[in-house]
């Protein structure tokens, strides 16, 4: 996904002129200002993933486990696991509380899953927990008992994913109600280092520190501000941003900022093209489209070289074969295969992105004249996050540019954009690519508890992955976070989703 949001810290009162200003809180000394990529929509575990609705709940809310800096699991709200071939053992930290104040238990992250589980409540997740069951046999304890062996089921629960609600607060609400709960746009009760205050639309989302949280929180508030790469690395410079995700073209610029520092971070995801399959099957158009791109100079020219050509849905090194098809940039082949594939030369697509960061605006331009030079007329049409998301539910999109995703720790993380039973909004699979004998593979390679064997299937699956071309693969970049003098205690993360994942660590220089 693209565009900009700014978290930033708010001083409550202290050195304000004003308590009752937003702007005026944001600049006192206790305030701390973070960049966040997109406009946020709501804070709701059951919709789709949102990178900028991610970042926002990782500091509201909380995860059994979530996803660190290196692409290692790290606990949450469980201190540890035990995971058997179809049975993982969840024992959760002692003591804790909501940020209401009201005592968290087991029942609790029984109740997450479960409405997570169940599809009447309109949850994403529904598909990926549909092989699961649930129990909590204490207060302490939670666990949940696969119907077949999946050996990377953590990998599609940790955070940014499945946070746990309140049930104290929810669990009266209609099951088949619940996804428009008033509580998804105003979420008072959290178990995360932060509390939600408010939300104004296209502006800002200001939080404050939980006072319940399980250790003190030394920064106590934030304002998560929406704005686009140019003006967050102007508010860089000028001290009004701390923390920012910036592209690869203005590294210099930011780079000669007294004090700042940069750290890079691999993707764990990729930036891609869906492409509608409902009405276009043929995988010689897919092939075509990647054959028509120069990915290469793409990634020289609009990330300043920071990052890497993808030509598989799968991230995690071990899951990927040698051989794969690069689709070198070759537009006679490009043009040989739509003729192939009986396209019809000038048919129009519409191409939709979120406006906002620079190298996805660039790259929709850059796509666009590469694919009319082939015969494939495309309109640009920048829209915001609902109407793109609203054009993968009814399916009225023909190309999608967006990115993210955290497929590094494990590939069944990727297995769950290609699934056929993952269609969007029930799964990620957002262009309805369909291969069972795919599916087949990663099923099995999950069945295993042999690592060799899981590789080796794995890698079947990518070789199939790779010539399917399920999405049309642009670049896997590197995340650049740059951080102001005043910010103490940032991991940054090569995903932005989980940006903030250590904010309970941070702290602001004297």
């Amino acid at each position: 996904m693209s565009g900009a949001l700014a978290v930033v810290l708010l001083g409550l009162t202290t050195g304000c002129s004003d308590p009752t200003n937003p702007q005026a809180q944001s600049r006192s000394p206790q305030a701390l200002s973070l960049h966040l990529y997109q406009k946020p929509k709501r804070f709701s575990p059951l919709d789709p993933p949102s990178g900028p609705d991610q970042q926002i709940m990782t500091l509201i809310f909380d995860n059994l486990l979530t996803i660190d800096d290196s692409y290692a699991y790290s606990p949450r709200l469980a201190a540890r696991w035990q995971v058997a071939e179809d049975r993982i053992t969840f024992h959760l930290r002692q003591g804790l509380k909501w940020s209401d104040g009201k005592p968290f238990s087991s029942k609790d992250v029984l109740f997450t899953y479960e409405l997570l589980a169940d599809a009447t409540s309109g949850s994403a997740m529904a598909g990926k927990l549909a092989a699961a069951t649930f129990e909590a046999p204490d207060d302490h304890t939670f666990v949940i008992n696969l119907t077949r062996p999946n050996a990377g089921f953590l990998g599609l629960i940790a955070g940014p994913y499945a946070f746990i609600l309140p049930e104290h607060v929810l669990g009266r609400e209609p099951v088949d109600k619940i996804a428009n709960s008033a509580f998804f746009t105003h979420p008072t009760v959290g178990m995360g280092p932060y509390t939600f205050v408010r939300h104004k639309t296209d502006q800002y989302v200001e939080l404050a520190a939980n006072p319940h949280y399980r250790k003190p929180i030394a920064i106590p508030a934030i304002f998560l501000k929406p704005i686009g790469s140019d003006a967050a690395t102007a508010q860089l410079g000028t001290g009004e941003l701390d923390l920012v995700q910036v592209s690869p073209t203005d590294l210099r610029t930011v780079e000669a900022f007294e004090g700042v520092t940069v750290t890079a971070k691999p993707s764990p995801g990729f930036v891609r093209l869906a492409i509608n399959q409902s009405g276009r099957s043929d995988p010689r158009v897919r092939r075509a489209i990647l054959h028509a791109i120069d990915r290469k100079a793409l990634i020289a020219n609009i990330l300043a070289g920071r990052g890497r050509v993808q030509n598989s849905s799968f991230v995690t090194p071990w899951a990927l074969p040698g051989g794969l098809d690069e689709y070198a940039y070759d537009p006679a082949k490009a043009k040989t295969l739509l003729t192939e594939a009986g396209w019809t030369a000038g048919e129009t697509m519409t191409l939709s992105w979120i406006p906002g960061q620079r190298d996805r605006d660039a790259a929709a331009t850059v796509v666009q004249a590469a694919l009319s030079a082939v015969g494939m007329t495309v309109e640009l049409k920048p829209v915001q996050a609902a109407e793109l998301l609203q054009s993968y539910d009814r399916r009225t999109f023909d190309l999608a540019l967006f990115g993210g995703g955290g497929y590094a720790v494990d590939p069944s993380s990727s297995a769950a954009i290609l699934s056929c039973a993952a269609f969007y909004p029930k799964g990620g699979n957002v262009g309805d690519f369909c291969d069972p004998s795919l599916d087949a593979l990663t099923a099995q390679a999950d069945a295993r508890t042999d690592q060799d064997r899981r590789a080796e299937l794995y890698q079947q699956a990518a070789i199939k992955d790779n010539a399917q071309v399920p999405y049309a693969w642009l670049y896997n970049p590197d995340i650049l976070w740059a951080a102001g003098p005043r910010l103490r205690g940032f991991k940054a993360s090569g995903d932005p989703a989980t940006g903030f994942w250590n904010a309970d660590e941070w702290s602001l220089a004297g």
